[in-house]
């Protein structure tokens, strides 16, 4: 993978990361179960985090990231917004189907670098996180459920 093939897919990343903090804030405001709105709460410095680590490999790649405050902010409020409609069971389904595309996202690129072990190893510990937000949500779901 070039150099400006890893600028694109981090560009990628990083927007998909914007849009996650956006509507977990708005699900964190809008769930009414304390220990599900704690844990959403919790999750969103990690997704900080790693919007601020993916600009950071992009500028060290000499490419510019995305705009922070721009169309994946749009879209992850409106996601948010339509999505609490759903309640906190429609939420978290939303959160679980975005979580398991990031895995998936970050796999990739995990799998296809071989020349760049600084991007590599960053993209590894995001994709351990954004696993550990899936099991997390998929714990709640069954909960939820009363299958726990």
């Amino acid at each position: 993978m070039d150099t400006n093939a890893k600028i694109d897919v981090l560009n990628k990343l990083l927007e998909a990361e914007i849009s996650a903090i956006e509507y977990y804030k708005i699900h964190a405001e809008s769930i009414a179960e304390k220990d599900i709105a704690e844990g959403i709460i919790a999750i969103i410095p990690a997704e900080q985090s790693h919007a601020i680590n993916l600009a950071a490999r992009i500028r060290d790649l000499g490419g510019e990231p995305i705009d922070a405050s721009g169309d994946a902010v749009g879209i992850g409020r409106q996601i948010g917004e339509e999505s609490k409609k759903q309640g906190t069971m429609g939420m978290l389904r939303m959160e679980l189907e975005n979580e398991q595309q990031a895995i998936k996202d970050y796999a990739i690129p995990v799998a296809d670098i071989s020349d760049d072990m600084d991007t590599l190893e960053m993209l590894e510990e995001q994709l351990f996180d954004e696993m550990r937000h899936a099991k997390w949500l998929k714990k709640k779901i069954l909960e939820l459920k009363g299958k726990l």
